[in-house]
């Protein structure tokens, strides 16, 4: 339902600047594209691992593993600082599709909805929405953080299903992406519908969606059309 306003990347290195004056205040010669060139080369590999494995490794975890990397004492209190600058700039720089708002509360007048996510830090979704005043359109959020397991493992959309008392036949899952969002609902017979903006090729290899829409603006009319 919502969009990063700014490109993930430089979202992430306008939140870790301070790093650099931390670093070199303690002796150590290194610059701030050196301290973003290992940022990424980290990040990428806790990527791969969760990516190839479906876990979810919390954020607080592998910024100690950066941190450790860069020579910095690992403190809680850097550890604490450091995960509190990137939380708060991926959450003020989510913005909400333009139909989004209409969309849930046309929705939400007929459905029961939930959000399961991929997500190394459970406060970004929820701080995302108080901010932007979508809380109450959804019943509970499950993220991987917290669950420890990432989309599409089949056990993290049964966990949804189990708080939200239905069967697969009986819930829609919407999302952006055909591994994570597509792969992980049709393994356990939802029915999806996948939201296909920049309308890419689908490929092979994976499950169709019931449903491809260019926008979220087109969900309420076509949901009840999908074939289960």
């Amino acid at each position: 339902m919502t969009r990063r306003e700014a490109e993930d990347r430089g979202v992430d290195e306008s939140a870790l600047g301070f790093l650099t004056s931390c670093l070199t205040s303690e002796g150590c010669e290194i610059t701030e594209q050196m301290l973003f060139q290992s940022y990424w080369d980290h990040y990428r590999m806790i990527n791969d691992l969760r990516e190839r494995y479906m876990i979810e490794i919390p954020m607080r975890i592998w910024l100690s593993s950066f941190l450790c990397k860069l020579g910095i004492s690992v403190t809680n209190e850097i550890v604490s600082t450091t995960e509190t600058a990137l939380v708060n700039a991926r959450v003020e720089t989510a913005v909400p599709f333009t139909e989004a708002l209409d969309v849930l509360e046309k929705i939400s007048s007929e459905y029961r909805l939930a959000i399961v996510t991929n997500t190394s830090s459970e406060k970004v979704p929820d701080m995302i929405l108080k901010r932007l005043g979508m809380s109450g359109f959804f019943e509970f959020v499950v993220t991987s953080a917290e669950f420890g397991i990432r989309k599409p493992y089949p056990g993290i959309f049964l966990y949804a299903l189990r708080e939200l008392y239905l069967q697969p036949e009986e819930a829609i899952f919407v999302g952006d992406s055909l591994r994570h969002d597509i792969l992980g609902s049709r393994s356990i017979n939802m029915a999806s519908c996948l939201i296909n903006r920049e309308e890419t090729h689908l490929g092979k290899g994976l499950p169709a969606p019931n449903l491809i829409l260019k926008s979220l603006s087109e969900l309420p009319q076509a949901v009840d059309s999908i074939n289960r």
